[in-house]
C-alpha cells in the first residue's frame, strides 16, 4: 500500500508539472504572437495575414505575391483615408493621457510619460510607413 501511494505522489507531481508547463508556454506563444502582431505596426500584420492565407487558402507563389501588393495598397489606402480625422483621434488620445496621468501617483507619472511617449512614437512611425518600406522584392516567408 505505501509503495502504491509512492507511486501515485510521484505521478501526481508528475502531471502538475506537466499542467503548470503547459500554461506557461501558451502564456508565452501567446505574448510572443501579440508581440509579433501589435508592436511591430501594420507592416507586420499584413506579413502575417499573407503567411494564413498562404498556409490557409494553399496560395502559389504568383497568388502569394499579389495578395501582398493588395494587402500593402488598401494599407496606403485606410492610411490616407484616416487623415483627415487623426487630429480628432489625437485629441482624443491626449485627453485620455490626461485622465490617466491625473489618477496616477507622483512617483508614477514619469513611467507613465515615458510609456506614452513610445507608444505615441510607435503610432506615429506607424502612420507614417513610405510605399517603398512596404513593398519588398518578394513576399514574406515562411519561417
Amino acid at each position: 500500500m505505501k509503495r502504491l501511494k509512492g507511486i501515485f505522489i510521484v505521478l501526481l507531481i508528475f502531471l502538475c508539472g506537466v499542467l503548470v508547463g503547459g500554461a506557461i508556454g501558451a502564456s508565452a506563444a501567446l505574448v510572443d504572437l501579440v508581440n509579433k502582431t501589435f508592436r511591430g505596426g501594420p507592416a507586420n500584420i499584413r506579413k502575417l495575414l499573407v503567411q494564413r492565407a498562404k498556409n490557409d487558402l494553399k496560395l502559389d507563389e504568383d497568388q502569394n505575391h499579389q495578395f501582398w501588393q493588395i494587402l500593402n495598397e488598401t494599407g496606403l489606402e485606410l492610411r490616407d483615408a484616416t487623415k483627415p480625422v487623426r487630429p480628432e483621434i489625437d485629441a482624443v488620445l491626449a485627453k485620455a493621457s490626461d485622465r490617466l496621468r491625473a489618477i496616477l501617483k507622483p512617483e508614477q507619472r514619469p513611467r507613465f510619460d515615458t510609456f506614452v511617449k513610445d507608444v505615441r512614437q510607435r503610432w506615429l512611425e506607424s502612420m507614417e510607413e513610405s510605399p517603398t518600406l512596404v513593398q519588398p522584392a518578394s513576399p514574406p516567408k515562411q519561417p
